[in-house]
């Protein structure tokens, strides 16, 4: 029978003493296990009189073929990376956007800043997922705006929300690679790093990342929802963050799972993304939203892309006045009586329980978080 990866056990005998010396030769990928036939006195007839040495080289090898047919295989664009990372969230004012999601029960980390003024709050999450919260300081009168911070202040001249979403990869030019052997217009990967309060200078690169062009060249394909791609080179700032008690939230968030899409043709956003690497999986109908779509595995979370199913639904309302991106964000936790009771006391209303897509759920509006429909949930 096929077992995937096994190890082969080859033997000799040893003089008169009937012990039998195993030796692990090599692994072979996708062996077929046949019986094996030998002359009189070699390995046939040494594990005939070995009865315990042969039941222990099967036990192992079946081990050890389990073992690596258990290993997950590599994503062709992500790699071995966990996929979902994190959400930026476009604001207009940090310092009160980090009171309202600390009333919520989440604990709001300062962050840094970026060239052309761009500050950053964070949200650890203890599953490596965060909430990148982000702002331009005067970004008017900020000359020096370009790049990030420029389209960010642009972005909340209109409305705050959900800009983007980061997807981590074991490795940013591998998954490059990939991407170009798929067609696509390929930017970067470029190194990036974090300034602290009082460094002018960035220092050297903590991650690297990687997108594609918002206008591809001719025949060339493209993301056209906002997704980007990046290798961290370290896990520090994730350890340090578990260690400072940083991940643990009074309102038991454990984590980013779903990052829900807004667009106007499902069928083609999805033809571009399995070209990337993603597979389309279960259909999603969200009749809170007034949606349908598609979900994608991406590492251990999922994307999800909606398209209206009602011309007078919120997701097309939210097309009206917005390019194609993140309408809505789903948290896990471990304890949804604590995070909907907290909920209720910061919005000082009563919000309704729900049995959503998995499991027992409630849904924050835009008014409260700044801009994303931030849904709850317990499995």
């Amino acid at each position: 029978m096929a077992l995937g990866r096994v190890l082969i056990a080859m033997g000799v005998m040893r003089d008169n003493t009937g012990s039998f010396e195993v030796t692990l030769a090599r692994i072979e990928p996708l062996l077929e296990v046949r019986s094996v036939t030998a002359p009189k006195g070699t390995l046939k007839d040494c594990l005939a009189r070995c009865p315990q040495t042969t039941l222990s080289v099967i036990c192992m090898t079946i081990f050890v073929a389990g073992a690596l047919a258990q290993t997950p295989v590599p994503h062709p664009l992500l790699g071995q990376g966990w996929g979902i990372d994190h959400v930026g969230v476009g604001v207009r004012d940090l310092s009160k956007v980090q009171r309202d999601y600390e009333q919520l029960g989440f604990k709001v980390s300062e962050g840094g800043h970026f060239p052309g003024g761009l500050f950053n709050s964070i949200i650890d999450l203890e599953n490596k997922t965060y909430l990148e919260l982000l702002s331009v300081k005067e970004p008017e009168g900020n000359a020096a705006s370009q790049g990030d911070a420029a389209e960010i202040a642009d972005f909340v001249k209109k409305h705050e929300g959900a800009m983007f979403l980061g997807l981590n990869v074991s490795s940013a030019k591998v998954a490059a690679s990939y991407l170009k052997t798929q067609n696509f217009d390929v930017e970067g990967p470029d190194p990036g790093s974090l300034m602290k309060e009082g460094e002018t200078k960035p220092p050297p690169p903590q991650w690297y990342s990687l997108s594609t062009a918002d206008k591809p060249a001719p025949n060339k394909l493209g993301f056209s929802v906002p997704i980007f791609l990046i290798e961290y080179l370290s896990s520090d700032w994730y350890d340090k963050a578990r260690k400072e008690g940083r991940t643990k939230h009074p309102n038991t968030a454990i984590g980013i799972h779903a990052v829900w899409f807004a667009v106007h043709d499902l069928k083609s956003q999805l033809r571009t993304l399995r070209d990337a690497g993603f597979e389309a999986d279960e259909s999603r109908d969200l009749q809170l939203l007034g949606a349908r779509g598609r979900e994608l595995k991406a590492g251990s979370g999922t994307m999800i892309l909606l398209e209206s199913s009602d011309k007078s639904s919120v997701l097309q309302k939210y097309l009206s006045d917005h390019d194609e991106g993140i309408i809505a964000v789903s948290v896990e936790v471990s304890d949804l009586s604590i995070a909907h009771r907290m909920a209720e006391s910061a919005t000082n209303s009563k919000i309704g329980i729900y049995k959503g897509t998995y499991g027992q759920s409630f849904l924050l509006s835009p008014d409260v978080t700044h801009g994303v429909w931030l849904e709850m949930f317990q499995r």
